[in-house]
């Protein structure tokens, strides 16, 4: 069976260094038909480096929005581009291993056209991050992970990275828009990325809307992470905000609003004083 090209999406804004050795990586990738880069302000500097680099690789578009929208809407801009029907969503800070898209769309079903496929997140460490495989996204196991229940063993954990590793592609509640594959006539089908969050959550909002998700584990990505230079306290209030967005949507009988209401001031305020804590301990450590 012959694989039908592969387009890559990329969405950046002041990712620093580690753009470029991402860039390289999806390039190297020969399934990879082409890379459509979103490139939402980032320094003079850097678009130079990227206007070089676009002149030299004809599989490398750029797309210039002059502005940050958001890592949805950026998503949703770069494959509206897209040439071919597979879609192959990758952080500016991910370094995909070479036949690691072939891998995703292997384990796509062929019966589900909606159907989603995300690749095994690998830290510097060489660690599964969290986040390559996860539960159903629920307001408790929100509210345990936030608020530390999870740590002390009294609540069933998001994320499943600490499970064994399948030797299979596994379908599961979610996976992360770090690196993740689909075909675009789904990807249209379902109306893309929901736009309405700006930071955080809008994958698993995919995720809950695709006909299923599967996490393939011979699909491996290395991830930096935590590259753009912006303060981890208003990266957190972005994903607080989201969250409560997410819960709003889909908890749409009486009850889940009223438990929406009552939880979130709770989940708001656990996720900021994570935040808190975790910034002013990063000022110590300067």
């Amino acid at each position: 069976m012959t694989m039908p090209p592969i387009s890559a999406i990329m969405v950046t804004w002041r990712t620093g260094p580690v753009l470029f050795d991402a860039i390289h990586a999806v390039l190297a990738d020969s399934d990879i038909a082409e890379l459509i880069l979103v490139d939402h302000e980032n320094p003079p500097e850097v678009r130079s480096k990227l206007d070089d680099l676009e002149r030299a690789e004809a599989r490398l578009h750029l797309v210039r929005t002059d502005k940050n929208l958001g890592f949805g809407r950026g998503c949703n801009i770069g494959a509206a581009k897209a040439q071919s029907d597979v879609l192959f969503f990758i952080n500016p800070d991910a370094e995909p291993e070479q036949g690691a898209a072939r891998r995703l769309m292997e384990a796509l079903p062929q019966s589900e056209p909606t159907a989603l496929a995300g690749a095994r997140i690998l830290d510097p460490e060489g660690r599964e991050q969290s986040g390559s495989r996860r539960r159903p996204l629920t307001l408790w196991r929100a509210f345990a992970a936030f608020s530390g229940l999870v740590k002390l063993g009294l609540a069933q954990p998001f994320g499943m990275e600490n499970g064994p590793l399948p030797e299979a592609p596994i379908q599961v509640g979610a996976i992360s828009g770090a690196a993740f594959l689909m075909l675009k006539s789904g990807f249209d089908q379902l109306g893309g990325f929901d736009e309405d969050y700006f930071l955080h959550v809008e994958d698993i909002d995919l995720c809950r809307r695709a006909a299923s998700v599967w996490f393939v584990p011979d699909a491996i990505v290395r991830h930096v992470g935590g590259t753009s230079d912006v303060s981890r306290f208003a990266v957190e209030l972005e994903k607080a905000i989201s969250l409560l967005r997410y819960f709003w949507k889909f908890n749409t009988r009486l009850g889940g609003r009223i438990t929406t209401l009552i939880f979130a001031p709770f989940l708001f305020t656990a996720i900021m004083l994570r935040a808190l804590v975790n910034e002013i301990a990063g000022l110590l450590r300067r």
